[in-house]
């Protein structure tokens, strides 16, 4: 898809104004960027086109899709391009109360689901006329609040590994927007399956990810788990202890990074392992 809605959105002030109430895609809030610096692990560019009442941020990625990063620390994918998320954002105001619904769900419970959400924002404003208006100013097609869904769940689902946004300063990983749950690491790599898989140390899937050229797999696993010691040092002490730290997670982490190339990532574990020396 194209970002055809966007360039209509920033010709004509009157779709604008529409986007951004009620459907809170507001391009004016661009000019404020993010809450904080923040970047994506892979390395890729950002481009912040739009922001909500609430303090998120719509940002368009590298390959076209856009991520919506909100106030409290959580990204995701909402859409494959900027025109397949303002279908979504359009089509389902008050999408964000619908992040932990999935197609497995069932069409009945999703439409109760968005009967409810719809009929509370009619108490306050209108948006049924204002849909239709936007949705024929800008080409969109009339869909369906289950396909709607289904396509949001898909977007969400491509958020890892590519599109994992750090804090710039901390590099912090955001926490995933939605919580449907992801396949384990080993399970997305060609291996020979040992007796119990899970049980494997972390490096093993990484390793091999990497050495499959499935690098930012590896990344994420290993930024998650970096931000995991990060949050609760207690992690490190060693068995049977209250104050003893075992450190060697930190210097394996700092290690499999800089295997990676990933210089930040590892220059944090070793500020991190040096701190706690």
């Amino acid at each position: 898809m194209t970002d055809h809605c966007l360039r209509l959105l920033r010709q004509h002030r009157r779709l604008a104004e529409l986007a951004a109430f009620p459907f809170n895609f507001d391009l004016d809030r661009a000019a404020h960027g993010h809450l904080e610096p923040v970047r994506l692990a892979s390395g890729g560019s950002l481009e912040v086109v739009a922001g909500c009442d609430t303090g998120g941020t719509y940002f368009v990625c590298p390959d076209g899709s856009l991520l919506y990063a909100d106030s409290e620390g959580s990204a995701g994918i909402i859409g494959s391009s900027v025109d397949e998320a303002l279908e979504i954002v359009i089509g389902l105001p008050g999408w964000r109360d619908y992040l932990d619904l999935a197609p497995a769900d069932g069409e009945e419970a999703i439409l109760a689901r968005v009967a409810e959400i719809e009929d509370e924002i009619r108490e306050y404003h209108g948006i049924d006329a204002e849909r239709a208006e936007l949705r024929a100013a800008l080409g969109l097609p009339d869909r369906s609040p289950v396909d709607l869904l289904g396509r949001l769940h898909a977007a969400l689902l491509r958020t890892e590994p590519d599109f994992l946004l750090l804090n710039s300063d901390e590099d912090c990983a955001y926490d995933l927007l939605d919580p449907h749950p992801r396949p384990p690491l080993w399970e997305s790599v060609r291996h020979e399956v040992p007796g119990d898989p899970a049980g494997e140390p972390l490096t093993t899937w990484t390793r091999l990810a990497a050495d499959q050229g499935l690098t930012e797999l590896a990344r994420v696993a290993l930024i998650r788990r970096m931000d995991e010691i990060f949050m609760d040092q207690s992690q490190l002490l060693r068995p049977g202890s209250r104050k003893e730290l075992d450190l060697s997670p930190l210097r394996l982490l700092a290690e499999e990074f800089d295997g990676l190339g990933d210089l930040r990532q590892a220059e944090r574990a070793r500020g991190l392992y040096t701190a706690l020396q």
